[in-house]
């Protein structure tokens, strides 16, 4: 039997492929299938419906995909499954060439709750890759937990790029976190030289200030 582009999304109760297409047929295997709807249609289904190792395949799919419109029902399934191994799954593209896509894998990541964010992020505060830190930074500086602050003001005291410590910055006045204020100021000290480090810490503290 021919597979059937089917128009409507699937049933989210179902993980499974769309109807017409086979019921046996492993969800996870229709991910790779060539038609756009359905590998689209099997994203979305599986992001409310996740079988037993969704976020792996998920992932291997999201590494070949090409169309936009997948990717986003890929990423955003993700997102809705929300475990840890599906956040895991995430970091692996933000070291991608693809602008794009390592803004779009942030994305998902910050939609999913701060306890499973969190312990894939945390890592990266520690690599190599300035620009992963970074990304570490805007993905934690938007996390609603309670230790949000200490982690951004670990980054002003310790991390030694500037552009790195600038991130936090912004990351804390957006957040509004004015108990890290002696963080700015040990910033300040570090790079004493740095006009743009003066007044990026100028204007957290006048945002404590004035609300």
């Amino acid at each position: 039997m021919g597979l059937v582009k089917k128009k409507a999304a699937p049933d989210a109760a179902q993980a499974g492929p769309p109807a017409g297409t086979g019921a046996a047929r492993d969800p996870l295997a229709a991910l790779e299938d060539a038609d756009i709807a359905m590998r689209r249609d099997v994203a979305h289904a599986l992001g409310h419906a996740p079988s037993p190792g969704a976020e792996a395949a998920l992932a291997r799919r999201l590494q070949a995909e090409g169309d936009a419109g997948v990717r986003e029902s890929i990423l955003t399934a993700l997102a809705r499954i929300a475990t840890s191994d599906a956040a895991a799954a995430l970091v692996p593209f933000l070291d991608r060439e693809d602008a794009a896509l390592r803004n779009a894998a942030l994305e998902s990541l910050q939609q999913m709750p701060a306890e499973v964010a969190a312990p894939a992020l945390l890592p990266l505060l520690d690599h190599g890759d300035a620009d992963l830190r970074i990304f570490a930074v805007q993905g934690l500086g938007s996390l609603l937990h309670a230790s949000r602050a200490d982690w951004l003001a670990r980054v002003m005291e310790r991390d030694a790029d500037v552009n790195v410590c600038l991130a936090a910055v912004e990351a804390l006045a957006e957040a509004g976190s004015p108990e890290a204020l002696s963080s700015l100021e040990t910033l300040a000290r570090r790079f004493p030289e740095d006009a743009f480090v003066a007044f990026a810490v100028d204007t957290a503290r006048s945002s404590f200030r004035g609300g």
